[in-house]
């Protein structure tokens, strides 16, 4: 039984340090990226708009990166696996077609039309 309580609690540290690990990642980690890459795009060009597309190009990244769950989420409501359209033939009823004996002088092959 210590046994499972030691396990428990060894695989409850990995959770935490996951968590803080990640909270690094996108913290931190992203703060600095967004920065750096901010800071090369201006020095690059020397001009402003083209390092404040970049800060925008890397915070909407860094947006991205920070909701992941919720755009999966968002997703997987708006997609069904299988495809949500409706087969063609769905909701219609049966056809009905008229036939007509080809007058003289009329393209052959044609001998009724879909109402």
């Amino acid at each position: 039984m210590q046994d499972m309580v030691l396990l428990a609690d060894a695989l409850n540290d990995v959770d935490v340090l996951g968590v803080r690990v990640r909270d690094l990642m996108t913290g931190t980690v992203m703060s600095v990226m967004v920065v750096i890459s901010t800071a090369v795009a201006w020095k690059r060009t020397k001009s402003v708009l083209a390092g404040g597309a970049a800060l925008l190009g890397a915070v909407a990244l860094w947006y991205a990166v920070m909701n992941a769950v919720a755009f999966r989420d968002s997703v997987g409501e708006t997609i069904n696996p299988g495809g949500g359209a409706p087969p063609v033939t769905e909701g219609r009823g049966p056809a009905v077609v008229r036939v007509v004996d080809p007058a003289a002088g009329a393209e052959p092959g044609r001998g009724g039309e879909v109402l």
